[in-house]
């Protein structure tokens, strides 16, 4: 509709009241309409904002009826917002809440709120020239992009504090604060015991980014606090809490006093500095978080990888429960969750599977089965591992076959049986089924077998079969507990394991029986005793080496794969390059349970 007055000024005026809400629109209804006469009529509105935090409130708007222009709007600021005038214009702020805590399994909080040291050079204090040699400076001591900060900084306002790097407390290298310019600012940030303390797991958070505000949808603002990996991301809405929202009446820049518009009487609102408060709502803490981590072992687990070359991964779950005491990575791996999300060939680790297959189809833990020095499927050769001893080739039982890791029994076993039997048999021990534990997780997969080559290589680990080391535990853990397992990390407020609200019914899994379980764990046992696993004679009850070949940038290489279960634990043990489960992922478990 038109105004009386001139409709730029009226935008104009709209624009300037409402700078300061970060451009967000009220939803708007109209209530009523009142005729005062053959000319005027008054429209009731009401509106409401969403602002993080709900803003409703009523507004007037008088309407004109010119006899040669029809109805107009006799343009107010009171149209925005009853207690604006010419004089004032509307603000905002949005407090933040105290980020909840991660806690570990005995309550105890591992992540929290800790003091920080914010570097970064202030603009206020140095003349732009200055300050972008000043940040090309601050950027090599601290091991930041300079070209990217320096065009930060310049592009920075002309009074603006541009973070490079957040330290923890007493942390901030030594000769930073002489660089000109530069602002060393405390703070506090979610943050764990150390800066890589299941740091895969734990994941980050920090200052909202340009992109997570623009992407938000209005839920971020400058100045909060967000998860951006792991836990930290996927529990980020209820660790971060809710913002508080405060709604201001704030003066006006003496400029933006628009002479046509202003009343002629004096301003019916203080135009002092200060600030009139028109809503406060304040902000709701976040949550705390609770897990099932165990400090003293994940530092344990963190502490044997140490030991490996490369990315190496460890999990280590409860034998009887499945919730996750730790799930470690190599420094290698960097924040990287190779141990929850890592995809790779499991090797003879998943003879525990095929075995199982072998069980359901009417085999015995004495079945013989051929373990030739190769055999051959549809034109392919397979053949044991290098070092196999040729004493425990020919007629073997199965026993045995899991217990030495005969490549070639094995396969000749995956031929016997269907072609979804390894699938079927995967899930029962918990493993090739996705769940929803509130984590980034990845439980492997078993893809039908599309030839003959595929079922044999699925036999030994191999082929299109993948697993991460959360699935690997998760496959003792259930031949430790005598029933198919679902790990959990998340536990609820009455101390149960979490559900996601839009939880989807769980795929049918045949149920792995007690009988099978006990057959199984013979078999793991003998690992020990007899086979491939000596290195964890005393240590462990049941065990299962493996080794697993892959090509990078055309190398073969092997991945080194060892998994346990003791009276306690459940452990997977993974070692990106390693010459055999034995030599390389052994090690790292002996030294955990040391």
């Amino acid at each position: 509709m038109p105004f009386v007055t001139s409709t730029d000024d009226a935008i104009k005026e709209y624009t300037i009241v409402t700078k300061g809400l970060g451009g967000a629109l009220p939803k708007v209804d109209v209530a009523d309409i009142t005729y005062n006469d053959d000319s005027t009529a008054t429209l009731r509105l009401n509106q409401t904002y969403d602002l993080g935090r709900s803003w409703q409130f009523p507004s007037l708007v008088t309407l004109y009826d010119d006899p040669s222009k029809g109805w107009q709007v006799l343009w107010a600021p009171t149209i925005v917002q009853p207690t604006l005038d010419g004089f004032t214009r509307l603000t905002i702020s949005h407090p933040s809440a105290v980020r909840g805590q991660i806690l570990a399994a005995d309550g105890s909080p591992i992540v929290y709120n800790r003091p920080v040291e914010k570097v970064g050079i202030d603009k206020s204090q140095v003349s732009p020239d200055d300050a972008v040699t000043s940040a090309r400076q601050l950027a090599k001591l601290v091991g930041v992009d300079a070209d990217t900060y320096a065009k930060q900084v310049a592009n920075g306002g002309p009074r603006q504090f541009v973070i490079a790097i957040t330290y923890r407390e007493g942390m901030v290298p030594k000769g930073v604060s002489k660089v000109p310019g530069v602002l060393i600012q405390p703070g506090t940030m979610s943050l764990g015991p150390s800066k890589t303390f299941a740091i895969g797991l734990l994941g980050s958070a920090g200052d909202a980014t340009a992109e997570d505000i623009a992407n938000s949808g209005g839920k971020y603002s400058v100045g909060d606090i967000v998860g951006h990996t792991g836990l930290q991301a996927s529990q980020d809405t209820a660790l971060r809490g809710t913002s508080g929202l405060i709604v201001y009446l704030s003066p006006r820049d003496p400029a933006d006093v628009m002479a046509p518009l202003q009343p002629t009487d004096s301003p019916s609102t203080d135009t002092s500095p200060q600030r009139q408060v028109l809503l406060n709502a304040p902000p709701v803490d976040g949550a705390n978080v609770q897990t099932t981590l165990d400090v003293e072992l994940q530092t344990k687990a963190e502490k044997a990888l140490t030991k490996a070359d490369g990315i190496a991964a460890m999990v280590v779950l409860d034998a009887h429960s499945g919730a996750i005491l730790a799930a470690a990575n190599s420094a290698a791996a960097g924040a990287n969750p190779y141990a929850t999300t890592g995809r790779y060939a499991p090797g003879s680790t998943f003879k525990i599977v095929t075995a199982l297959a072998l069980l359901r189809a009417g085999k015995t833990l004495n079945s013989k089965l051929d373990c030739p020095k190769t055999v051959t499927v549809d034109g392919m050769t397979f053949k044991n591992v290098t070092g196999y001893s040729t004493a425990h080739n020919g007629s073997i039982k199965l026993r045995d076959a899991v217990a030495w890791s005969c490549n070639t029994a094995m396969i000749n076993g995956a031929m016997m049986v269907g072609p979804t039997a390894l699938a079927d048999a995967a899930a029962s021990l918990g493993i090739g089924v996705d769940h929803d534990l509130g984590f980034a997780s990845f439980f492997g997969s078993v893809p039908s077998p599309t030839s003959g080559t595929a079922q044999a290589g699925a036999g030994i680990g191999q082929g299109t079969v993948v697993m991460s080391p959360l699935a690997m535990a998760v496959e003792a853990a259930s031949v430790a507990a005598g029933h198919t397992i679902v790990p959990y990390l998340l536990m609820d407020d009455i101390g149960q394991p979490w559900q996601p609200a839009d939880a989807t019914p769980e795929p049918a899994v045949t149920p792995l029986t007690s009988q099978e379980a006990s057959q199984l764990r013979d078999i793991m046992g003998a690992v020990i005793s007899e086979g491939t696993g000596a290195t964890l004679k005393g240590l462990a009850k049941g065990a299962k080496t493996g080794t697993a070949e892959f090509t990078d940038n055309g190398k073969l290489k092997t991945h080194a794969w060892m998994i346990c279960f003791t009276n306690d634990y459940a452990i997977a043990a993974y070692v990106h390059v390693g010459t055999s489960g034995a030599a390389a992922a052994g090690p790292l478990i002996r030294s955990f349970l040391s």
